[in-house]
């Protein structure tokens, strides 16, 4: 078979690739779970955005009711609002981009959980590979120690019957 491969080295420089490729992973994971937390906090945000806006409105529209705005206030009103469209649209902006750096992200993880996957079937297969090997030579010994067996009885037969 393979007799010029140092299986056990094999299965070593494997074991070390599926090592390495768990840190990876870790490292990858943790990555994933902190563009997660920071995506969560920039919607979190934007929503915030949004709402002050719509309370905004409504206060706006209780003190018209009440009879309690003036013009002046009104122009507040719709100025103030500007700049709270402003800030939903920097919050929508900063939302998307936490997005996509998200999604790179687990992109990113689910790569090295595929290389993971691929190192530890390198792994089983070299173990594999190593124990056929033993299995080969063990049959090759055993098959010598059966021939040098049947040899060391028909020289014993062979001089029995010369004598």
């Amino acid at each position: 078979m393979s007799a010029g491969i140092d299986w056990k080295l094999l299965v070593g420089v494997r074991e070390r690739q599926k090592t390495v490729a768990m840190g990876v992973v870790a490292r990858d994971r943790a990555a994933a779970e902190q563009s997660r937390a920071e995506l969560q906090q920039a919607q979190a945000w934007q929503q915030q955005q949004v709402q002050g806006k719509a309370a905004h409105w409504q206060a706006t529209a209780g003190a018209l009711t009440d009879g309690q705005c003036s013009v002046a206030q009104l122009r507040h009103a719709g100025a103030w609002s500007a700049a709270l469209d402003a800030r939903i649209v920097e919050a929508s902006r900063l939302a998307a981009q936490a997005g996509q750096a998200h999604a790179l992200r687990e992109s990113t993880l689910d790569a090295s959980r595929r290389k993971l996957c691929a190192a530890s079937a390198e792994v089983e297969k070299a173990q594999q590979m190593q124990q056929r090997s033993r299995g080969e030579r063990q049959r090759l010994q055993e098959q010598r120690l059966d021939e040098a067996a049947e040899e060391a009885t028909s020289q014993a037969w062979a001089a029995r019957r010369s004598a």
